[in-house]
């Protein structure tokens, strides 16, 4: 666990200083949207590079890819940051309503899933070394999605309103809990139940750490997730806004 602690330490440096010298030098709108698409091509090649690698120089790859679901399918909420992040980097008007449901999404999840996915790696857990590829590779690209999300603030795109974050949070987990539904049905039509209970799509069926545990699932994960950022946001409005213009207060005018 030190040296998976170590590598995530040394990544997290290596995300803030990039992060750092970016907002030193980028200053227009058209090199900070450039960032915003780059940093996710970046992800999803870390993210494929052992399926590239296989295409490229055997005729392992199919195999490769039937091994891993997550290559076809947004199965865990990592995958989901990865390809939204894509998204929010494609689109032109990043502040319209879905822009700023990425933006809420990318942030929020995408910053706690992304630590999650580093300093408790379930490959790493599993199997506590880092000469395997397949390991080292899935926590740097945790490091990936981490420079995805801190990006956002960085250039000043998360705002902190109440209520738009946690109805943005509230939808995010109804995404999620559908294309965890929607995944492992499918993969349950294709293949066979016992297959299917390894997908595990969003944690629905079991913890991510043990197959014994239906405690540990998405429902708990996004009941007790939701509950904490709403205290997080109730403590950064308080911090942000002045007395009188609080989301309480705006709630209270727009009753009146």
């Amino acid at each position: 666990m030190d040296k998976l602690f170590i590598l995530n330490t040394v990544i997290v440096l290596i995300v803030v200083g990039i992060l750092i010298l970016l907002k030193k030098f980028c200053k227009t709108k058209r090199s900070i949207y450039i960032i915003f698409l780059i940093f996710p091509i970046l992800t999803i090649l870390c993210h494929y590079s052992s399926f590239l690698y296989y295409l490229l120089t055997s005729n392992g790859a199919m195999a490769y890819l039937k091994n891993n679901p997550n290559l076809l399918l947004p199965i865990y909420p990592c995958n989901l940051v990865m390809w939204l992040s894509l998204v929010f980097g494609i689109i032109r008007n990043k502040e319209s309503k879905f822009g700023h449901f990425l933006i809420d999404y990318l942030f929020w999840f995408g910053l706690f899933s992304s630590l999650i996915g580093m300093f408790a790696n379930v490959d790493f857990i599993k199997n506590p070394t880092l000469k395997d590829y397949e390991i080292t590779k899935s926590i740097v690209a945790h490091g990936f999605l981490l420079l995805n999300a801190l990006a956002l603030p960085m250039f000043g795109f998360v705002k902190i309103k109440l209520e738009r974050n946690l109805v943005n949070i509230l939808i995010s987990v109804g995404m999620m809990f559908s294309i965890g539904l929607y995944c492992n049905l499918l993969i349950g039509a294709l293949v066979s139940y016992d297959n299917a209970l390894d997908v595990n799509s969003m944690f629905i069926l079991h913890s991510p750490f043990s197959y014994d545990d239906k405690i540990l699932t998405f429902p708990t994960i996004a009941i007790v997730a939701s509950l904490l950022y709403f205290v997080v946001f109730m403590i950064c409005e308080q911090i942000v806004y002045k007395p009188g213009n609080r989301w309480y207060n705006r709630i209270s005018k727009k009753n009146k």
